[in-house]
């Protein structure tokens, strides 16, 4: 059973002093009062000094609430209440088993309430079954709402195999479509980029889309070549949710790579046009001019069935130990070396790298060397330097250049496999249908290999977009992390602060926060976020995670109308 008001609470508020002494009675009005703050309501409204009073789960009352009683009265002058953020792209659902990160660290350091698994296609109804029941058993630090996907019922219906499904296996899907449905489901993602959601048709998908329709289901697509064929790969995306019935949503948009530049211009037009003709289009962004990081080691295909492929496997194996990790690491680089010094050996590692077989995913392949940026190396002038660059400056091919770097640096180099213009990261993030993601997970990060996103994403926007570069609004940011993706979802009583509501709150000093990853170290945690509440349960108390574990399952209500009343139309807030 979860406390309410643990007791690390109470002692911290004595020993900094943010508690206000409250009226002693018989029984309080209410069990928290968040006095004096600045309030950010997440409907883009202006912000406003109010108390924020919280009781039993939910918002009690919002207003001038200093004479009325509490169990705990916090003095937040100076702080910003807002509602509690929402990630609507997240793979954090490997973390809701490992107890270390079952509280949910990296989203509660940053605000973030609630967060969306099953992206990227990746849940059969199995799947979609027993992370409902882990939630309900061992409890997680944040609420979770969740898509059943493309690739996951593909996989357990047709197999790997590079085939259409036959008539009987399309219908075992579209009747899984339709239970994970009535069991609570947001609707249908893809992952249609990766295996085996790459084998489908267009019209496969749009089959599988239409059992979420009767439900108001969502579509969210991992869009299928967005490297060399990004206008068409979003198309695509916009195509099926029409076709199927369904909503549409662009996970992490974005225009990767040299020959891409400029085509943001070109991706938001499209989307405006399909938004004018009356279609539901939104997206979202992740806040970095880079899409995943890898250490350069994991980009080359290595012999099917090496001792060298085994190690890989083992280094990108969430269950791999942290402690084993360097001496995996220590394997694959010695491995590389001795496949790279022999000219035949390099020579089909080339040729596998470019042409992979048949169930092998290849970065090269799918987004190609021109989407290469180095972020992290012994040599600070490849710092930020393009791959295709540096051999050009060499004279040598990109693999050359790629194999080189190995046989120099060993692991020390990690790259951006998705490098983005800076420029065209804000012209995205400006848009009033663009919401934030993460894209990210706990599991890896330790080992140096991921991705800064994931525990910087929120605080990036709030701190280094916000108060450092001024690209929008306080009050517009915070909109694009709760009011906007709540309506998205239909989440009817979160991502707005106003009596009634689930009490999912995040109180944070906008002078202050920050994030503090980075492409060399991702490790440390964003910085500036006081206090967090899930449905009224204290998850950050004075910049310290209490280790709640009061997230639930949210399902999906399509019907229950959207969950911000603004006072103006969405499009209107800049």
């Amino acid at each position: 059973m979860h406390h309410r008001f643990p007791p690390l609470l109470a002692a911290t508020i004595i020993a900094c002093g943010a508690a206000l002494a409250a009226p002693r009675a018989l029984a309080e009005d209410f069990d928290t009062l968040l006095l004096g703050g600045t309030v950010i309501d997440g409907t883009g409204a202006p912000a406003r000094r109010a108390d924020v009073a919280i009781k039993d789960g939910r918002i009690a009352a919002v207003g001038d609430l200093k004479r009325r009683r509490a169990r705990v009265r916090l003095d937040v002058r100076g702080l910003v209440v807002a509602p509690g953020f929402i990630d609507v792209h997240n793979h954090a659902d490997e973390d809701a088993t490992d107890p270390k990160y079952r509280p949910a660290p990296a989203m509660i350091h940053q605000g973030v309430t609630t967060a969306v698994f099953g992206v990227d296609g990746e849940y059969d109804l199995d799947t979609f079954r027993k992370l409902k029941a882990e939630l309900a058993g061992a409890g997680f630090g944040v609420n979770v709402a969740a898509y059943i996907g493309h690739n996951g019922l593909r996989l357990a219906h047709v197999g790997t195999g590079d085939r259409p499904p036959t008539a009987a296996e399309l219908a075992a899907m579209q009747a899984d479509v339709a239970s994970a449905m009535r069991e609570g489901a947001l609707g249908l993602s893809t992952g249609l980029m990766y295996l085996p959601g790459l084998y489908a048709t267009t019209e496969e998908v749009i089959a599988l889309g239409r059992p979420a329709a009767p439900f108001g289901g969502l579509y969210d697509s991992h869009d299928r070549d967005p490297a060399f064929n990004l206008l068409d790969s979003v198309r695509e995306c916009l195509d099926i949710a029409r076709g199927a019935g369904l909503e549409a949503h662009v996970a992490h948009l974005k225009a990767v790579g040299l020959h891409n530049a400029g085509r943001t211009t070109d991706l938001i037009r499209m989307i405006e046009e399909r938004r004018a003709h009356g279609e539901t289009v939104t997206a979202d962004v992740y806040p970095y001019d880079g899409a995943s990081a890898r250490l350069l080691v994991e980009v080359p295909i290595p012999p099917p069935g090496s001792t060298l492929a085994r190690a890989l496997d083992r280094l990108g194996d969430p269950a791999t130990p942290e402690a084993e990790r360097p001496a995996v690491l220590a394997e694959i680089v010695a491995g590389w070396r001795t496949i790279l010094a022999d000219p035949a050996a390099r020579a089909e590692v080339e040729r596998l790298t470019a042409q992979p077989p048949p169930g092998t995913f290849s970065w090269v392949k799918s987004v190609g060397y021109d989407s290469f940026r180095i972020v992290s190396s012994r040599d600070p002038a490849r710092r930020d330097r393009m791959l295709v660059d540096l051999a050009a400056a060499r004279g040598v091919a990109p693999f050359a250049m790629l194999a080189d770097l190995i046989l120099e640096e060993g692991a020390t180099i990690k790259l951006t496999l998705g490098s983005i213009r800076e420029n065209e990261v804000q012209q995205l993030l400006r848009q009033p249908w663009v919401m934030i993601s993460s894209d990210g997970k706990e599991g890896g990060i330790d080992g140096g290999r991921g991705h800064p996103r994931y525990r910087g994403s929120f605080a990036r926007v709030l701190g280094h977009y916000v108060r450092d570069v001024q690209l929008f609004p306080l009050e517009t940011a915070v909109y694009k992390m709760s009011g906007l993706p709540a309506s998205y979802l239909k989440l009817a009583d979160r991502g707005v602060l106003r009596a009634g509501a689930a009490a999912d709150v995040a109180v944070f000093d906008a002078a202050a926060i920050r994030d503090v990853a980075t492409w060399d170290d991702p490790r440390p945690y964003a910085v500036g976020v006081r206090y967090v509440f899930v449905n009224g349960v204290t998850a950050l108390n004075a910049g310290a995670p209490t280790g709640a574990l009061a997230g639930r399952f949210l399902p999906f209500r399509g019907g229950a109308g959207a969950a911000v009343a603004a006072a103006r139309d969405p499009d209107d807030i800049q």
